[in-house]
């Protein structure tokens, strides 16, 4: 069996001491789940790669992402809100392809997650030669805005986890 390190021993203590604090409460059951907890944490290796190899996390870039989504996410709400509420139907959808820069598994991913997150489009199909992202939209008025709209959100996405390369890629382009 492995000895446990001092270091190890006080980031376990330090754990529960954080979840106790908390939880607000000292009680038996809070207590031993911090325990648990805390030894598990310690047992993960610190430098596990946290996402695809030669993709980088930029804080302020992924803050910008999250907030452009964001807003997408409230204003997709009212527009789909708005025609179910409506007696008119003004739906025009479509299926339109959308060409991608960065064809790297992960920012395609995240990409493709977050356009089927937001009300009203759906990633439907990807295509490897070329890249390509097929997404059924439900107010298609200008085909070109459409992909412009996605183009953007994938440079934010790009920016925020994808590779150097792909950044300068895209900001070469953009």
């Amino acid at each position: 069996m492995r000895r446990l390190s001092v270091g190890r021993v006080a980031l376990v203590v330090w754990l529960v001491v954080l979840w106790q604090l908390l939880w607000r409460d000292l009680s038996v059951a809070n207590t031993l789940s911090g325990v648990v907890l805390a030894t598990a944490i310690s047992f993960v290796p610190a430098g596990l790669p946290r996402l695809a190899p030669g993709h980088t996390v930029r804080p302020r870039r992924l803050l910008a992402f999250l907030g452009y989504f964001a807003w997408q996410l409230v204003v997709a709400n009212f527009v789909v809100a708005r025609e179910v509420v409506t007696p008119r139907d003004d739906i025009r959808s479509g299926i339109v392809a959308v060409p991608l820069a960065d064809p790297s598994a992960l920012t395609t991913t995240v990409l493709a997650a977050a356009i089927t997150l937001t009300p009203g489009t759906l990633s439907v199909e990807l295509r490897q030669d070329p890249p390509t992202l097929f997404v059924h939209v439900l107010h298609v008025r200008d085909v070109d805005g459409v992909r412009r709209d996605i183009g953007r959100l994938q440079r934010l996405v790009v920016g925020a986890i994808g590779s150097s390369a792909a950044v300068r890629r895209l900001e070469g382009v953009a």
